[in-house]
């Protein structure tokens, strides 16, 4: 028969077996939960990539911040690699032509682009290894000449819902039954009052901005995107936003809670889809 201090040490041992998987489990579906929710100031979608590359290869003459947004979008590994052999230059220096010509070489040809560049290499902390979210990172600043994104790049401070928007072409608003595209959240970063339109993708449960505020009136707000196109004005009275392309998207407030709390749930489905 085996002595009970055996049974109690086998008992035990089993027990802190159990618990640990049981912990690592926990934390496991926590650390997937947290992944997913999330915002990403460089997320792109597909679509938006897709429709993006289109715009710029339509382009006969793309300017420097075209080409480079262009290979970016294309081929971001490549574009990283890119940056990467950029910072190598500046960090071991020389003379500033000699430096202004091997960046060159890298693609990166104005003196204008050269210091965005320097700038951005400034951000990142020393030992941070350049990545696809980087370089998506560096194009933005490269489509900011009036430092509307900054306040999003740099973010320190802090962002708050302001409202959502549900809009549809030409037409009331479904509730939440359109395409995401035509959902909206407002945000507002203070304590400079920055609006900032973001939108969720369903498929990486990731809310990501769109756009921001360049020009405000008291009766329009004027939104560009991240690639420095104009996205829409939006008429503060009637909430239509009128889009470059001559399309009016009919909108509607709705409260930003209401919006979050229907986001969570998609972010709860595909959470457990992730599960099975």
């Amino acid at each position: 028969m085996m002595p009970i201090e055996l049974k109690l040490g086998r008992v035990i041992r089993m027990n802190a077996q159990i618990f640990c998987l049981t912990t690592w489990t926990v934390l496991a579906t926590s650390a997937m939960a947290e992944s997913l929710y999330r915002s990403d100031v460089t997320f792109v979608s597909d679509a938006d990539r897709q429709a993006e590359v289109e715009k710029l290869t339509a382009i006969e003459t793309p300017s420097e911040h075209q080409y480079l947004t262009q290979i970016a979008l294309e081929k971001p590994d490549v574009f990283a690699r890119q940056l990467r052999r950029a910072r190598e230059i500046l960090r071991i220096g020389g003379e500033p032509s000699q430096i202004s010509s091997k960046l060159m070489a890298e693609g990166f040809y104005s003196p204008d682009t050269q210091s965005i560049l320097e700038a951005f290499f400034l951000s990142l902390h020393p030992d941070d290894m350049i990545n696809i979210s980087h370089a998506m990172n560096f194009v933005i600043r490269v489509n900011n000449p009036t430092d509307v994104w900054t306040h999003l790049l740099d973010a320190t401070g802090k962002l708050d819902d302001y409202a959502a928007l549900e809009c549809a072409p030409n037409q009331a608003p479904t509730k939440f039954l359109g395409p995401p595209e035509h959902q909206y959240v407002i945000q507002v970063a203070h304590p400079n009052m920055e609006l900032s339109l973001w939108r969720f993708d369903a498929r990486e449960a990731i809310t990501y901005p769109i756009a921001v505020a360049t020009e405000t009136t008291v009766e329009t707000y004027r939104f560009i995107d991240r690639f420095g196109a104009e996205l829409g004005i939006l008429n503060r009275e009637n909430l239509s936003m009128q889009l470059p392309t001559g399309d009016v998207l009919q909108c509607q407030k709705v409260g930003a809670s209401i919006m979050r709390a229907y986001q969570d749930h998609r972010r709860e489905l595909i959470l457990a889809e992730k599960q099975l």
